[in-house]
């Protein structure tokens, strides 16, 4: 063999032991309900806290994004795909692709964290607030809803009948709307709360809000916030302030304001929760994350009032609540 076979050899045994020692990146499966700015948030924020943490794309970890296009018939499907690849990690987000993913998921090594869920108790997917199942934990959306009618009242002082729209059949506006009913009652306002299952149907069921209250406060409903323009637009026709549960950039000149869990932060807590099962702890070791008065942003719209005939109270002139 002569000196260049040498080096050759040489530099083939080099690579192969540079390549043994070259970790795989672990594979996270991301699974949302659907392709919605809120919904995005929560995957950019997991994602961006996980690099912070030190898990580089590319190199120690990798990202595999998925979607059931707000049809629960393709959940299971999508879910299955998922599986299939044998990720390190699946971060599901909303409750119907978490439900979904407790009953459906068969190999029970894969650990699941959840984001965007309101009420993981209630909605079966972990036993206790103290304890994550024994697969499962995550960051939670839970609302205080206290604190959000208080922030309406401190924009509309005149309120006292108020509004939202909810789905019957979702686990998360369930839970929020006995929340909602507790905190109102707390604050003396009158709810009128109007059930809407069909997205064609929630024009009409705004409409009916009419001459019935005085501002409108949005539960987070996954039904109700993909279609929160036309909320938007009906609510303005009828000349009632709106107010949401859900920030959007798109629509700060045109709702009255925002009392919202930061999507963004409920993502960055997941991704803290996934990391601590990366490194090997249990998750029914880990309770669920309850958001915190941080984790909540407020603003008003001064536009947004003024397109149905109010006005920031003098008292919130100078408040870095203010929509510029």
């Amino acid at each position: 063999m002569n000196f260049k076979h040498l080096l050759g050899a040489a530099a083939l045994i080099l690579a192969g032991t540079v390549s043994a020692q070259t970790p795989t990146p672990k594979q996270i499966a991301i699974v949302s309900f659907g392709e919605h700015p809120a919904l995005n948030q929560v995957a950019e924020g997991f994602k961006a806290r996980l690099s912070q943490l030190g898990y580089k794309e590319g190199s120690q970890v990798s990202y595999d994004f998925m979607h059931a296009n707000f049809d629960r018939s393709l959940v299971p499907q999508v879910l299955q795909r998922a599986e299939a690849k044998k990720p390190a990690l699946i971060f599901g987000i909303t409750t119907p692709i978490n439900q979904a993913a407790v009953r459906g998921i068969k190999d029970k090594s894969i650990p699941i964290v959840f984001g965007s869920v309101v009420d993981p108790v209630a909605a079966g997917i972990v036993p206790d607030w103290q304890h994550g199942s024994a697969w499962s934990s995550g960051a939670t959306l839970l609302q205080d809803f206290e604190s959000s009618l208080a922030f309406v009242k401190q924009v509309v002082p005149s309120v006292k009948r108020i509004g939202t729209l909810y789905n019957p059949g979702e686990d998360n506006d369930k839970t929020n709307i006995d929340l909602f009913n507790k905190a109102a009652r707390k604050l003396g306002f009158e709810v009128v709360a109007v059930p809407v299952d069909n997205a064609n149907d929630i024009p009409q069921r705004t409409q009916s809000f009419a001459g019935k209250v005085d501002a409108i406060y949005q539960i987070q409903s996954n039904i109700v916030q993909t279609s929160i323009p036309v909320v938007a637009q009906v609510a303005q026709r009828i000349r009632i302030p709106l107010f949401n549960s859900v920030y959007s950039e798109k629509l700060k000149h045109q709702l009255a304001g925002f009392h919202a869990v930061s999507y963004q932060k409920n993502g960055e807590h997941a991704a803290d929760i996934a990391d601590r099962i990366l490194k090997g702890e249990k998750p029914a070791n880990i309770p669920p994350y309850v958001p915190q008065p941080d984790d909540f942003d407020s603003y008003v719209s001064p536009q947004g009032l003024q397109a149905v005939g109010l006005s920031v109270p003098a008292a919130l002139a100078n408040s870095p609540w203010i929509i510029k």
